[in-house]
């Protein structure tokens, strides 16, 4: 660690989040929620809690401002846990020096429900579950590192002291080049010719059998197993990833609610295999190349030969970008100069499947959901993809686009995804 004992300047990508999250108030926090099977008393929990943040340095860091920028130094935890499940969002949550909050209370018959926010410098949506988990651990009893082990873990290094190997296989995730081309689905409406059991009881299948939808501060759609099996299947038949090919059902969606012809898309990468001395770096943590591309909206042809073009410009930009490794001054000022933009922007994020992180926890909880805060500047709306016990949630969040672009987005979305027209062609 650089700057002396318990502190590190904070490295290129998480000195961006930092500075995006207090100038956009907010901006690019993530909120998972998630329901645990069972009731605690408030002191087991409150308990679970003082152990998760032993286990947990990266918790007890704040951000702290030098005369180099911003650095981490290592305190007491720089968060809150409050009994109650009162949405987040509020402004206590938006101050910079709060990385993260923690709320939970009962859940629905015989559950409890945790709402857990976190700073995007400490947290991608590529680790949620990797700071889920400790938590899942200390409620359970599962052992591990206590407050007494703390002390003698390291910090992850900065990644800009580490050595990116760049040229390597595709990292875009949206291409679908690791994908089997294989043969087109058969030719049946998406989910609509049976239905599927929830783990609530209740059938789910056909037009009614995804789950979310719209609300105040965004789209939530939660897809059946059997619908996001479908889905993926017939993405890579198309050769592109689900990720490739909602990116360009929104940015095309955006393209005509604001009248442009082109749209920024950002897409997220975790670079965590993409430095010589990977090893070094640690799950949690902020370790993201975040690529930007202009997408032409008005592009001929079908859906998906529409996708894999896009997905090709944004495979070429991922392939392209290099670690600036920039003086924070300058980090700042790129900051200041995006959110004042106005071209409108989609920003992506395909966590993947978590399962794995949680480990024999996946089976104790239900309703997992993350969602990325767009706080405020130039206008645009965050898409936060991630798969859990094999079902798809797709987590749209928004700003500054008016109030009919949620409504269009909750329209086109859930017709891309449920694909009952492309099928139905097939």
């Amino acid at each position: 660690m650089s700057g002396g004992e318990g502190e590190r300047a904070l490295s290129d990508t998480e000195a961006m989040f930092a500075y995006t999250h207090a100038l956009t108030r907010g901006g690019g926090r993530l909120t998972t929620s998630f329901t645990v099977h069972g009731t605690f008393s408030p002191e087991r929990v409150e308990r679970a809690v003082r152990r998760w943040l032993g286990r947990l340095p990266l918790l007890s860091l704040r951000i702290a401002g030098t005369d180099g920028g911003l650095c981490f130094r290592q305190g007491p935890p720089t968060g809150a846990h409050r009994l109650g499940t009162a949405p987040a969002g509020t402004d206590e949550e938006l101050a910079g020096e709060r990385l993260w909050r923690l709320r939970s209370g009962p859940g629905p018959a015989g559950t409890t429900r945790f709402h857990l926010t976190l700073h995007p410098a400490i947290c991608d949506g590529y680790s949620v579950g990797r700071l889920v988990r400790p938590l899942l651990d200390a409620l359970f009893d599962t052992p591990g590192p206590d407050a007494a082990d703390r002390a003698a873990q390291a910090l992850p290094p900065g990644t800009d002291e580490l050595t990116y190997e760049g040229g390597g296989g595709c990292v875009c995730g949206m291409c679908g080049k690791a994908a089997s081309p294989g043969r087109a689905p058969a030719a049946l409406p998406y989910g609509g010719d049976r239905g599927e059991e929830r783990e609530d009881g209740q059938v789910a299948g056909g037009a009614g059998g995804h789950g979310g939808g719209r609300r105040s501060d965004g789209v939530t759609l939660a897809l059946t197993a059997y619908e996001s099996r479908r889905l993926r299947e017939w993405c890579g038949a198309g050769r592109v990833t689900v990720s490739g090919f909602l990116t360009t059902v929104l940015a095309e969606a955006l393209a005509r609610e604001t009248g442009r012809p082109e749209v920024t898309v950002a897409s997220a990468m975790s670079l965590r295999r993409r430095y010589a001395e990977r090893t070094l770096i640690a799950e949690p943590g902020c370790v993201l190349g975040l690529v930007r591309a202009r997408l032409d909206a008005g592009a001929a042809g079908d859906a998906l030969g529409r996708a894999r073009a896009n997905a090709a410009v944004l495979c070429a930009a991922g392939r392209a970008w290099r670690p600036e490794r920039r003086a924070h001054a300058g980090i700042r000022h790129a900051v200041e100069r995006e959110t004042r933009a106005r071209g409108p922007e989609v920003r992506v994020v395909d966590a993947g499947s978590v399962d794995t992180a949680l480990g024999p926890h996946a089976a104790r909880i239900t309703g997992l959901c993350t969602v990325t805060a767009r706080g405020e500047g130039r206008p645009g709306s965050s898409l936060y993809l991630s798969t859990f016990k094999g079902a798809l949630t797709v987590a749209l969040s928004s700003r500054g686009l008016g109030e009919s672009w949620a409504a269009r987005a909750e329209r086109e979305l859930s017709e891309a995804v449920l694909l009952r027209p492309v099928f139905a062609r097939l």
